[in-house]
C-alpha cells in the first residue's frame, strides 16, 4: 500500500490526544471535582444572593410595619368635649355654635348677688343646654339629656317646652316619681297620646291607680289603636285585680301586636291562674304554632289541657316538649301535680322510662 495512502487512514482512525485524555480514569476523575466544585461555587453565590434579598425583604417590611404603628400611636387631636355624644353633622347650621364652647359655658351656677341676669349671655347659655338636651336625647341618651334640661330650667324656670321632654326622660330613666311630679303640670297642649300614656305607666309604677286609669283612657280616646295604652291599662286593672277589664285589654292589645309573642305567654300565664283553662289553651296553640322551638310553652300546654279533660292532646304536648328538653327538665316539668291523671297512663310511664333510660 501507497505510504501516503496508509498515513491518510491513520489519520482519520486516529484520536486526538487531548481529547483522548479526557476519557482516562485521572482526568475524568479531575473533571468531575472541578465541575462539583464549580456547582458548589453556584450553589453558594445563589445562597448569598437570596439571604440578602431576604434581609432587605424582611428589613422593608419592619420598615413599613414600625412607620404604619407610629403614624397610629400619634395622639389624636384634641376634640372639644362638648362633640363626645354630638356629631357636627347632626346639627342644623344654626346650632352648631355650641360646639365651639367647652361644657363650663352653659353652667347654670350664678355666682353674683341677687337674681341672676335676665342677659342675652344666660339666654345664650339656656340655648346651649337646650340644644345639647335635645341632642342627647335623640341619641337616647337620657341621662345626659335630664341633666341639660334641669339646667335650661335653672337657668331660666320660666320657660316652656322643657318640663315635658324632662319628664319623658325621666321616664324613660326609670324616675317615676320626678316624671309625674313634672307631667301631670303638663300644658294640656303638650299632652299628646304619647305623653299621656307614660303618665299612666308612671302613675301604675307609684301605685296611684285612678290618675293611670284617667291618663290611659285619655290617650287611647285620642288615639284608640294605641297599643302601648292597651297593655298598660291591661296591667293596671291586672293589679286592681280587675281581672275581666284586664282580659278585654290584653285581647285588644294582641289583636293590635300579634307578633308580641312574649306578651301572649304572660297572658297565657295569667289566664292559667284565673283558671280560665279554655282561652288559655286557645291562646297556646295558637302560640306554639308561631313558637316550636321553646318547651316551656308545650309542657304549660299540657298541663292546660289536662285541666280541659284532652288526655290525648296534653299527651302530645308533652312528646313536644320532651323532645325539645334534656332529660332531667323535662322529668321536673313532668312532676308537676297537673300531671296526676295521666301518671298511671301506659304513654306516660312510657315517655317516664325512657327520659330515666337516657338520664343514665
Amino acid at each position: 500500500m501507497d505510504t501516503g495512502k496508509r498515513q491518510h487512514l491513520q489519520d482519520i482512525y486516529s484520536t486526538d490526544q487531548t481529547v483522548r485524555d479526557d476519557f482516562t480514569p485521572q482526568v475524568s476523575s479531575e473533571m468531575m471535582e472541578e465541575r462539583k466544585r464549580e456547582i458548589r461555587r453556584h450553589q453558594f453565590i445563589s445562597f448569598v444572593l437570596g439571604m440578602v434579598v431576604l434581609v432587605l425583604s424582611v428589613s422593608l417590611v419592619w420598615v413599613v410595619v414600625r412607620e404604619y404603628m407610629e403614624i397610629h400611636s400619634m395622639a389624636p387631636s384634641p376634640t372639644p368635649i362638648t362633640q363626645d355624644y354630638i356629631p357636627r353633622y347632626s346639627l342644623k347650621s344654626e346650632a352648631q355654635w355650641v360646639l365651639d364652647f367647652t361644657r363650663s359655658y352653659g353652667d347654670p351656677e350664678w355666682k353674683g348677688e341677687g337674681d341672676r341676669p335676665f342677659s342675652s349671655e344666660w339666654v345664650l347659655k339656656a340655648a346651649y343646654n337646650l340644644i345639647n338636651a335635645q341632642q342627647a336625647d335623640s341619641l337616647g341618651k337620657y341621662t345626659e339629656a335630664a341633666g341639660y334640661y334641669e339646667d335650661v330650667l335653672e337657668i331660666l324656670p320660666d320657660i316652656e317646652g322643657v318640663k315635658v321632654p324632662l319628664g319623658m326622660a325621666y321616664f324613660k330613666l326609670e324616675h317615676f316619681d320626678k316624671a309625674l311630679a313634672l307631667l301631670e303640670n303638663a300644658p294640656e297642649a303638650d299632652l299628646t297620646p304619647e305623653v299621656l300614656n307614660n303618665l299612666g305607666a308612671a302613675c301604675i309604677e307609684a301605685k296611684a291607680y285612678d290618675r293611670a286609669e284617667s291618663y290611659l283612657d285619655q290617650a287611647i280616646e285620642m288615639k284608640p289603636a294605641y297599643a302601648e295604652a292597651q297593655k298598660n291599662l291591661g296591667v293596671l286593672y291586672k293589679e286592681q285585680k280587675k281581672d275581666e277589664e284586664a282580659i278585654m285589654a290584653f285581647e285588644r292589645y294582641i289583636d293590635l301586636r300579634p307578633a308580641d309573642l312574649d306578651t301572649q305567654h304572660n297572658f297565657a300565664l295569667y289566664l292559667t291562674k284565673l283558671g280560665h283553662w279554655e282561652q288559655a289553651a286557645e291562646l297556646l296553640h295558637s302560640l306554639t304554632e308561631e313558637i316550636k322551638d321553646v318547651p316551656v310553652l308545650f309542657f304549660l300546654l299540657a298541663q292546660v289541657e289536662t285541666h280541659n279533660n284532652n288526655p290525648e292532646k296534653a299527651i302530645e304536648a308533652l312528646k313536644r316538649g320532651i323532645q325539645l328538653s334534656d332529660p332531667n327538665a323535662a322529668l321536673a316539668y313532668m312532676d308537676v301535680s297537673e300531671f296526676e291523671q295521666l301518671r298511671d297512663s301506659d304513654e306516660f310511664q312510657i315517655m317516664i322510662r325512657s327520659l330515666e333510660q337516657n338520664k343514665k
